[in-house]
């Protein structure tokens, strides 16, 4: 068994034990795949390898634990969507993700023992989420896309970013911090664009 890595155009051989297999116009990377393909060591150098090789190509990461038979079955899997992903792989051409989270600085609890009434605990929650909406609105314009993931803060969302506008947008999250003292913004990255990579998302 084989592990996927990433899919590029960059047809410049990865260093080994990596390997290249050509798909058309595209290249698909991929690695031996390890004993325990399905622990925590694992992912982490599944991350490593997709983090190092996004410094010298653009690329599609692919998910953790996509494994396939040979480099034949890579192959076919890779030009059945070929267009589909040429597509995706121009969107995130010269970009990285990064990734932000927004949550409450004080317990929900706190908060429910700090309003008078219900109706203002319910009111204090709405103006929260509509900060995370308003502060979510700011940094998607930052960049070419934006993806709202499911989590159980106020906000989490990725942002596709040109790797050029990483620092004006790590700076922009500081003055939405500092703005906003009743949250707590957690931006991280650069990362490999794995919310982009994919056609369909929330």
């Amino acid at each position: 068994m084989i592990q996927l890595l990433a899919i590029t155009d960059d047809r410049s051989s990865p260093a080994p034990p990596l390997r290249a297999v050509p798909c058309g116009d595209l290249t698909a990377i991929y690695a031996p795949a390890v004993e325990d393909s399905a622990g925590a060591d694992a992912l982490w150098r599944h991350e490593e390898l997709v983090e190092s090789l996004m410094e010298t190509r653009d690329l599609l990461p692919v998910r953790f634990g996509t494994l396939l038979a040979d480099e034949e079955a890579i192959a076919q899997a890779v030009g059945e969507r070929g267009g589909q992903l040429a597509g995706r792989l121009e969107l995130v051409r010269g970009a990285v993700e990064l990734a932000l989270r927004v949550a409450d600085r004080e317990p929900a609890t706190t908060i429910r023992s700090g309003a008078a009434t219900g109706t203002e605990y319910m009111q204090l929650q709405a103006s929260r989420v509509r900060s995370g909406r308003l502060i979510h609105d700011e940094l998607a314009a930052l960049g070419r896309d934006s993806a709202t993931l499911p989590g159980p803060e106020l906000l989490r969302a990725a942002y596709l970013v040109e790797r050029s506008g990483v620092d004006a947008f790590v700076a922009r999250v500081r003055k939405l911090q500092e703005a906003n003292p009743e949250l707590v913004l957690i931006c991280t990255g650069p990362w490999p664009p794995y919310s982009f990579a994919e056609g369909e998302r929330a």
